[in-house]
């Protein structure tokens, strides 16, 4: 029986734990699809050059190096970078000439579906296998895992050397809003809670303070429901702000990065500390409507606010809500007291802390500053 082997390089984290995921049901796709009389073989090899998006004839060349150091048949690494061709989002450069390709996973969204997963590496192996084996001059463009709103489209890739192949999402706006939200799936800021420890605890301490007082009472229950969404969008800002300056998260202009991709790494910063401090909002509302409820009198309340009690319920939400904009405030300034490789850690991926620390590190090293920010992507539409 032939032997084929297939290696897969995913990028440590994201990429890695989804191609565990999905190595058993790759198997079987690829065999039913392709054929069932080869003896498909496969190996995993984590590499953490995948994922450079503005050098992709380098990141496909060490792709073939790996090829030809293993002596696989066909190599597709999977980054957890995103990639960007004329505006539109890239979701696979393929060699087939060398039997190599990468899949840019952020471009599959918030979601990227096993299944769907799937189907794209196999697809790519498909592509490699018939253009080797079968002799086929046209490549088979048929795409059955198009995406909703977004159509997925062959193009030739201009400006390059190693790839012949590549696959775009057709909708700039469609596809941009999904690579944002792939990348912020990529930082899984939902994990976090804990490391914010010391601006919940400020922030806990600052409302509580508050909550004890007459004042914020009846400035609670006078406030307008204007009045608190405003208060309470002013500190979500600024505590978002705040982290992004406090810890240096704004990326800069630099030699190594194009604009496009700035703005992408910069956009989910933002996105990732908006998600967080909306978990952190909630948490601490919850928290101050429970401690309320049981530590503030209630005729004493409604004594110092006149109001009656039939609005007790409502009222106590109020101040509580109140307290926790106004606590969320105060706890930004104790993002100062973290660890900055902490909060690195939350607000970047792990392609984009690697890609952060070269930036800072690398910067003057390398005089063709002009050249050195890779190759923009061009590609040219094809006729379906």
């Amino acid at each position: 029986m032939k032997k084929i082997t297939i290696g897969l390089i995913p990028s440590p984290d994201v990429s890695q734990k989804l191609m565990d995921k999905i190595i058993d049901k790759l198997k079987i796709n690829i065999a039913k699809k392709l054929d069932k009389n080869i003896d498909w073989q496969f190996e995993v090899k984590v590499n953490t050059f995948v994922g450079a998006a503005e050098y992709v004839n380098e990141t496909i060349q060490k792709v073939i190096e790996m090829k030809e150091r293993n002596n696989w048949d066909y190599a597709v690494s999977i980054n957890d970078l995103p990639s960007i061709s004329e505006g539109k989002v890239v979701i696979s450069d393929i060699g087939t000439k060398d039997g190599v390709g990468f899949v840019s996973l952020p471009s599959f969204g918030a979601f990227p579906f096993k299944k769907r997963i799937v189907k794209a590496i196999t697809y790519i192996i498909e592509l490699l296998y018939n253009k080797e084996y079968k002799k086929a001059e046209k490549i088979n463009k048929k795409i059955n895992w198009n995406y909703i709103f977004s159509n997925v489209k062959h193009v030739t890739p201009e400006k390059a050397v190693k790839t012949d192949v590549r696959l775009i999402l057709q909708s700039r706006i469609i596809g941009l809003l999904r690579v944002l939200a792939g990348m912020v799936y990529a930082n899984k800021p939902w994990k976090t809670l804990g490391s914010f420890k010391t601006i919940l605890t400020l922030a806990f301490a600052t409302g509580t303070y508050i909550s004890i007082f007459s004042t914020p009472w009846q400035l609670s229950v006078a406030y307008t429901p204007g009045r608190f969404v405003l208060l309470m969008s002013l500190s979500m800002v600024g505590m978002v702000v705040w982290m992004i300056f406090a810890h240096h998260l704004w990326e800069k202009s630099t030699s190594k990065t194009q604009i496009q991709y700035r703005r992408l790494y910069n956009m989910t910063t933002v996105m990732t500390l908006a998600f967080i401090t909306v978990m952190n909002y909630l948490v601490l509302f919850v928290v101050f409507a429970l401690s309320i409820s049981i530590f503030v009198p209630e005729g004493i309340f409604d004594a110092a606010t006149k109001e009656g009690a039939n609005n007790s319920i409502e009222n106590y939400l109020r101040l509580a809500w109140l307290a926790t904009s106004l606590g969320l405030l105060v706890g930004a300034i104790g993002t100062t007291v973290e660890e900055e490789d902490e909060i690195r850690k939350i607000t970047y991926s792990y392609r984009q802390r690697n890609r952060y620390y070269e930036t800072e590190q690398g910067e003057d090293e390398f005089e063709d500053k002009e050249s050195y920010g890779g190759v923009q992507q061009t590609h040219k539409e094809q006729d379906d």
